[in-house]
């Protein structure tokens, strides 16, 4: 499996009139798998403090299972946070310039033809109707600090395209300066929601944060990640501190799961609207695996089963390789209390099951 190999980091930042700091951050590196390797600069992000740092939490996400490293390793996604957060407080300065916005058939081009359409819409989303215009005629000249705001509605974090098309690491300058990040809180980690979770098998996981329902998390990494960007960000921007301590407690919880209980109930909805189809077709194989519906038909509108009902069976791989291919819409999961300190339940390892499938 490639993976991106990390080898360096860099933060430039610019003051606006109204004493907003924007930032455009740029990463080396090079595939795993791309020989000879050579590591070339790209920029990654632009925006102000909470913009950057939702690209690097998402970027973090991704040091969990090992799709960003660095040539010594793997990467905590806390380290890596912490250490972009050094860089944003000692950034080097972005000098102001022009930039040509010209639009051609090439994919490098700042705004390819084949995007124009999708950047057009976005701009005059942004109240920059008359730029849109002269984007849509030929070139558009802008600057970097006067137009910053045109230019984040095409390249920040809620912008059609990415950043690396207008802007190169040589374009920052050579000085470095001092920009106060939000100090961290004290009481961060009093932020932390309650968080349940239990081993459906070896690697995936089932999870409940706060008081959002029990739901398939996937693979322990992508449990990781997923805490990363839907929860450690939105807190991290409020009580500063929170994600270096929170993802590595998380991990724990999620490496120490029991198994879930074999009285588990799984109520699964084939076809909630606007379910994909693909999804659609997999709870259908489910009921049909289980003998809900016989071969070549569809499942009933609502069906459920126990969890230990798919532990001894031949094809526990694939029924439980199928959980997962549901949607959360799709799949409602019901968790019996357990005694705390409670040993792992035995029918996750060997039992004797009596099969107790139930129609909804």
């Amino acid at each position: 499996m490639s993976s991106s190999i990390l080898t360096g980091k860099r933060a430039s930042v610019f003051q606006k009139a109204d004493g907003e700091w924007i930032y455009a951050l740029f990463e080396r590196g090079y595939e795993s798998n791309v020989y000879p390797h050579q590591d070339h600069w790209s920029a990654v992000a632009l925006g102000n403090y909470a913009d950057v740092m939702r690209r690097l939490f998402s970027h973090a996400s991704s040091c969990e299972g090992g799709m960003l490293r660095s040539k010594a390793g793997s990467i905590k996604p806390e380290n890596f946070i912490t250490s972009w957060q050094r860089e944003l407080a000692k950034p080097f300065t972005l000098p102001d310039r022009r930039i040509e916005l010209s639009c051609s058939t090439s994919s490098y081009s700042a705004v390819p033809q084949s995007q124009l359409a999708e950047v057009r819409l976005s701009l005059i989303r942004g109240g920059f109707e008359a730029q849109a215009d002269a984007l849509a005629a030929g070139n558009l000249s802008v600057s970097l600090h006067a137009d910053i705001e045109l230019l984040l509605s095409i390249f920040g974090n809620r912008g059609p395209l990415s950043v690396w098309r207008i802007l190169k690491e040589y374009d920052t300058g050579t000085v470095q300066i001092d920009v106060p990040l939000p100090p961290a809180s004290k009481t961060a980690m009093e932020r932390m929601p309650e968080v349940r979770c239990h081993a459906i098998d070896r690697d995936n996981r089932l999870i409940a944060i706060g008081s959002a329902p029990w739901r398939h998390a996937g693979w322990q990494y992508n449990a990781v990640g997923s805490f990363i960007t839907e929860v450690a960000y939105p807190i991290e921007m409020e009580a500063p501190g929170f994600a270096k301590r929170a993802i590595p407690a998380f991990r724990d919880v999620v490496r120490s799961a029991s198994a879930v209980p074999s009285a588990a109930r799984i109520t699964v909805t084939p076809s909630p609207e606007g379910e994909d189809a693909w999804r659609v077709r997999k709870a259908d194989e489910m009921a049909r695996a289980l003998g809900i519906v016989g071969d070549g038909r569809a499942a009933p509108d609502v069906f459920s089963f126990e969890f230990g009902d798919l532990l001894q069976r031949e094809d526990k791989d694939q029924l439980l390789y199928g959980l997962g291919g549901l949607s959360d819409a799709q799949a409602q999961w019901e968790i019996p209390a357990v005694r705390d300190c409670a040993a792992p339940d035995p029918a996750f390892f060997a039992a004797d099951l009596q099969l107790s499938l139930c129609l909804a």
